[in-house]
């Protein structure tokens, strides 16, 4: 299988500081705007400003609006269109006694809008919705959000691999409906999904414990995948075990070009994956792929 090249990265905090004077930032998500990353967090909910050059000196790193109280959130997304941003969080507890995913919704100043819940019921509190992008067809606005486990499940099941899905939502009212759902192809066996992003209508997906890329054509509409698509691996040791163990959110840059960001890493996994974490990485799709 092909492997992304490594541009450039560097540890979060080498960029910006912790906002509450502590040391993690869990990295989330990420939103490719112009030459400024804005990056998400999972332990805090405020968004940092980050220069794509990655240069530790730069003016424009800051972080944007206020830190607000809760968790943090999952993913970011924008439209240009009605020039709003989109933070997703993952899941809350609602009054019918399920779990559901929330979208706040700030203006260019991230300024806190409004906030409504999506109409979609899962087991789990930690396996909802992971990644959100944006997508305007035939003059309407949708977002896509993608489920963390295969199906949509949680627990052992949601593990099976080449299950992959996205929701097509649309707002109605106080509500974020699913109107459609997208099917990953079967043969894209990752384990978990950890972020989706959207260029014209090439689409791609990431899973953190994969390690892996999916880059594939969407069909707006009638909402379905074309082909299969293909796969890439992110960078491995030498003897092919995974260093990006954490890779949570994702953005195009340019026409072969990503943004990732990488997550804190969990005490189960092995050491070595400790020296990308909490991280921002850029990479390139293969010459000729």
């Amino acid at each position: 299988m092909a492997t992304l090249r490594l541009v450039r990265e560097r540890k979060i905090a080498e960029l910006i500081s912790q906002p509450r004077g502590g040391t993690v930032l869990e990295a989330s998500g990420v939103l490719a705007m112009g030459h400024d990353c804005l990056v998400i967090f999972d332990n805090l909910k405020r968004v940092a400003r980050i220069d794509r050059g990655l240069d530790p000196g730069s003016p424009r790193h800051a972080w944007l609006g206020r830190t607000r109280p809760g968790e943090g959130y999952e993913d970011i997304a924008y439209s240009p269109y009605t020039k709003r941003f989109y933070l997703l969080i993952e899941a809350e507890k609602h009054s019918d006694g399920t779990f559901k995913a929330i979208i706040e919704e700030c203006d260019r100043q991230f300024q806190f809008k409004e906030r409504h819940w999506v109409d979609i019921a899962f087991e789990r509190r930690n396996t909802g919705l992971e990644g959100l992008t944006s997508i305007r067809w035939e003059g309407r606005d949708y977002l896509l959000a993608l489920c963390e486990g295969n199906k949509c499940r949680g627990g052992k099941k949601s593990h099976k691999p080449g299950g992959g899905r996205i929701h097509v939502l649309q707002r109605k009212g106080r509500l974020w409906v699913s109107v459609a759902r997208i099917k990953l192809p079967r043969h894209v066996k990752f384990r978990d999904y950890s972020g989706v992003t959207l260029r014209g209508n090439r689409i791609a997906v990431i899973s953190q414990q994969t390690s892996r890329l999916w880059l594939g054509v969407l069909r707006p509409g009638d909402w379905t995948i074309e082909g299969r698509g293909r796969q890439y691996d992110l960078p491995r040791t030498k003897k092919g075990n995974l260093l990006y163990c954490t890779v949570e959110g994702i953005a195009w840059v340019s026409a072969d070009t990503f943004v990732m960001v990488s997550d804190l890493k969990k005490h189960i996994l092995p050491k070595r994956c400790g020296k990308k974490d909490q991280s921002i990485h850029v990479f390139r799709l293969p010459v000729g792929r």
